[in-house]
């Protein structure tokens, strides 16, 4: 691409590093999730199938 102003470059410039820094925290985030996701249901699970005291 051609730029022919510093205003040009700049703004290009912005939008690059702005979508840099949306790619890395989605993809941070689906690592961070993806985990919890699958450990949460395995203890819940146990949880629940304790035996509650009577009422």
């Amino acid at each position: 691409m051609m730029f022919t102003t510093e205003q040009s470059i700049q703004a290009e410039n912005n939008y690059r590093q702005e979508r840099i820094k949306r790619d890395f925290r989605a993809t941070t985030r689906k690592q961070r999730i993806a985990p919890a996701q699958q450990k949460t249901p395995s203890r819940n699970a146990r949880r629940f199938l304790r035996p509650t005291p009577a009422a």
